[in-house]
């Protein structure tokens, strides 16, 4: 096992092709991948009538005022989760696999949900996705990029042998994801709300 590891690493590390840019469209790639996944497996969401009814009910009462907003921890821990594991598992060398698995993941459960509004209810459906989703994603979704393609980077290095740089050094890098990361729960905490709400007054209650 160990003489593998070695010949993997020796192989990455001797390939051209694994520079900045390279790691970034392999990321990428994952995230893509994932999202089509998610776009294509939420076709099977069209049949369930529990679902269609449950979705219904919570944009009725979104748009009247009584949707419950998420909670402030909820919110913490669903944005940061997805950056503070990518960055964690960029510690090991298992985080050249479980990293772009991270991204695909992501990719799969933004598509899945934003598709199967769509698929659900139409036009009315995307605007909903698009309050729900897209206001802290286009934070969020940059952020862990960044924090997955230096994560990926480190584990990438310590599989090929290579000395990875001190932890003060890559908190000082990713400090700047940290003050995204709180606007982006700021974001979900006020602007998605009131978008949603205003997004379900106008499509399914009028």
């Amino acid at each position: 096992m160990r003489v593998t590891v070695h010949k993997m690493g020796s192989r990455i590390k001797s390939t051209p092709v694994w520079n900045g840019l390279t790691q970034l469209a392999v990321l990428s790639i994952c995230f893509a991948v994932g999202a089509l996944g998610g776009f294509l497996f939420s076709s099977g969401s069209v049949d369930s009538l529990e679902l269609l009814d449950y979705l219904r009910r919570y944009f009725q009462a979104a748009g009247q005022g009584n949707g419950l907003e998420p909670s402030l921890w909820l919110s913490i821990w669903d944005l940061t989760r997805w950056p503070l594991t990518a960055f964690f598992l960029g510690s090991t060398a298992l985080g050249a696999l479980g990293i772009p698995v991270l991204l695909g993941a992501r990719g799969f459960l933004l598509a899945f949900s934003a598709a199967t509004f769509a698929r659900l209810f139409g036009l009315p459906g995307m605007a909903a996705a698009l309050a729900a989703f897209g206001v802290t994603a286009m934070v969020a979704v940059p952020v862990l990029f960044v924090v997955s393609a230096d994560a990926f980077r480190q584990s990438l290095g310590r599989l090929s042998g290579e000395r990875s740089p001190a932890w003060n050094q890559r908190v000082q890098v990713l400090t700047p994801c940290a003050g995204l990361m709180v606007l982006a729960v700021a974001l979900q905490q006020t602007l998605m709300p009131a978008l949603l709400a205003a997004a379900c007054a106008r499509l399914f209650i009028s």
